[in-house]
């Protein structure tokens, strides 16, 4: 099966060749492996930090991003492409999957704690409805284009506009560490796109994501979808967080 699978869905991470990567995140450190076959476009990557100080001061002090609802300081990227063996899709790739590791800072509209899924969890929820379901929020606005258009009405469910919030919040174990893991479709904007998370509330302040984006191109999107959840999923079981 596997044979068939890698040939309809493409060639993507080496698992035969790892690199080892760690950093250091306030008391915590994390060590993982990533495969090879890496995408390479001939530009430096960004550096990112080797350690990171959780003092909310000097957090500012890093180089921070900001991505839909979330302010952060990446500690880890990296990506690849699911080729096809023959010429198929976009440039010969049929999907890719690229890989977020992230420290992101928590709001103050709801409290966290360290290791306390349930707390990052409720924190999560609030987030996200508060981005996509209130004033200015992508799901708010499609509603509202949707039942304003008396072209679109009755003929288009508004369904296929919306991004589908995270649920469940589902609690896994890894390398004697538990993280909150949940899935959201097309995050940002409705798409053929899927974005897979596991958290860790490292204090009141911040949280751990690690997050595996996943762009499908052309033919059996159910297929490859799985096959870049399974890779992602064997990454993940790579991935080890400790009080160092």
């Amino acid at each position: 099966m596997q044979l068939p699978k890698r040939l309809l869905t493409g060639k993507g991470p080496a698992f035969s060749r790892l690199n080892t990567k760690e950093c250091n995140i306030g008391d915590y450190r994390l060590k993982y492996q990533l495969p090879g076959n890496s995408i390479d476009i001939g530009i430096p990557k960004k550096p990112n930090p080797s350690h990171l100080n959780l003092n909310n001061d000097l957090f500012a002090t890093y180089e921070c991003d900001k991505e839909f609802n979330r302010t952060f300081v990446q500690m880890g990227f990296e990506w690849w492409a699911y080729r096809g063996f023959f010429l198929q899709g976009s440039f010969g790739q049929l999907g890719r999957m690229s890989l977020h590791v992230d420290v992101n800072r928590a709001e103050p509209h709801a409290p966290i704690s360290e290791g306390d899924l349930n707390s990052l969890a409720s924190y999560l929820k609030q987030e996200y409805w508060t981005y996509y379901e209130t004033d200015g929020g992508i799901n708010l606005r499609a509603r509202q284009h949707y039942e304003n258009n008396k072209v679109l009405m009755g003929d288009t469910p508004v369904s296929g506009f919306l991004v589908i919030l995270p649920d469940p919040y589902t609690k896994e174990r890894i390398n004697g560490a538990d993280w909150l893991a949940y899935h959201i479709n097309s995050e940002g904007m409705a798409g053929h796109h899927h974005t897979y998370y596991w958290a860790y509330p490292l204090n009141k302040d911040f949280y751990l994501t690690i997050s595996f984006w996943m762009q499908l191109e052309i033919g059996n999107r159910a297929m490859r979808s799985e096959r870049l959840l399974d890779d992602a999923r064997r990454i993940m079981s790579m991935m080890e967080l400790y009080k160092s």
